[in-house]
């Protein structure tokens, strides 16, 4: 079958086209890649993907305080799960409904990076296969036998959603979709996460389900990757045959110190987001994560992001000093630039 074209437009035409639809709350995107042929390295072992879980698990096991019932905000929160924390530190600032278990759309995909990230280079190459390339939903428009690195599906699958991304790199760890979930599940549990279970590697089915509180737990591990990290935060890429890859994830695009991390919908979950932020306090850089699920419309759960990490460096900035941030990320966490080739 002949390989689609990249898109005939003008890069301004579609970086501003692409904008407007981030500023009205659109997450809808797909993009055509093609990468070069080499042959691929062998899947880790079995034995290798069962330690995963349990090697990464010692250490991310923070102790969680959860705050009180009755903690409320200065701003109405237009979603039912909400929680905000400080990374690294055990106190919550924020919490709404954190062990609410429901589908989680795209969110899902967390787990998936995380994981391979875990088990994978990022320059192994990924031989397309036929379940991945008919992948529905937001994709890369893959065919059978194309190859990809894992960086480049990484990227796609994180910044555009990719679901066929998403299976590739399922199928890359695990030789099997189903293989990949058990692990997804299986490390879900090791983690901690109790109020998570797993049906796909993408999010699509409401089988995929997790809280707020489970979420984020999951994003400080994410955050703890510096090549997730990279991805989540990066606005544009570019990637073969694709000289602007746009992230459509639109907190992005509406506050600098914003660090992704991830965005989901579905018509079960409705909007999910998981995000960080990372801003100066009192001469300290502090990275804020968040939870927002099941709003009606991205455009509120941006606002309401937004709202909720101003307030939350609001409510730290008088007593930041005597905070301890020996596990806070770098001061060069948010690169700037794009991720440019494999």
């Amino acid at each position: 079958m002949a390989r689609r074209t990249s898109f005939r437009r003008s890069l301004g035409h579609r970086v501003a086209a692409t904008l407007a639809v981030l500023a009205a709350g659109g997450i809808l995107g797909s993009l055509a890649w093609h990468s070069s042929r080499a042959a691929a390295p062998p899947r880790p072992g079995r034995a290798a993907l069962r330690a995963v879980a349990a090697a990464h698990a010692a250490r991310s096991t923070r102790p969680i305080r959860w705050i009180p019932a009755g903690t409320s905000l200065p701003f109405p929160l237009h979603e039912p799960d909400a929680v905000l924390a400080i990374y690294g530190q055990p106190q919550l600032l924020y919490a709404k409904n954190i062990t609410q278990q429901g589908p989680i759309a795209s969110t899902t995909k967390l787990m998936t990076a995380y994981l391979v990230a875990e088990s994978l280079p990022m320059n192994q190459v990924v031989v397309i296969s036929p379940s991945a390339a008919a992948t529905g939903g937001s994709d890369m428009r893959m065919y059978p036998g194309e190859r990809f690195t894992v960086r480049q599906l990484l990227t796609g699958m994180l910044m555009v959603s990719a679901n066929d991304a998403a299976v590739a790199l399922a199928q890359a760890v695990s030789g099997h979709t189903a293989a990949f979930v058990a692990l997804m599940n299986r490390t879900a549990q090791s983690l901690g996460l109790h109020h998570t279970h797993y049906a796909d590697p993408d999010g699509i089915s409401p089988g995929s389900s997790s809280s707020a509180g489970d979420l984020l737990r999951l994003a400080e591990l994410d955050l703890q990757i510096p090549v997730l990290r990279q991805i989540m935060r990066t606005k544009t890429a570019s990637l073969p045959n694709n000289p602007i890859v746009i992230n459509i994830n639109g907190i992005l695009w509406r506050d600098p110190t914003v660090i992704g991390l991830k965005t989901g919908w579905t018509s079960q979950a409705a909007c999910t987001l998981v995000f960080a932020a990372q801003r100066t306090v009192n001469g300290y850089p502090v990275t804020l994560v968040g939870v927002l699920l099941h709003a009606q419309l991205f455009a509120t759960e941006y606002a309401d992001a937004e709202s909720l990490l101003n307030w939350g460096y609001g409510t730290i900035a008088p007593t930041v000093d005597v905070l301890a941030f020996d596990h806070q990320m770098p001061g060069t966490l948010n690169p700037q630039g794009a991720i440019g080739g494999p």
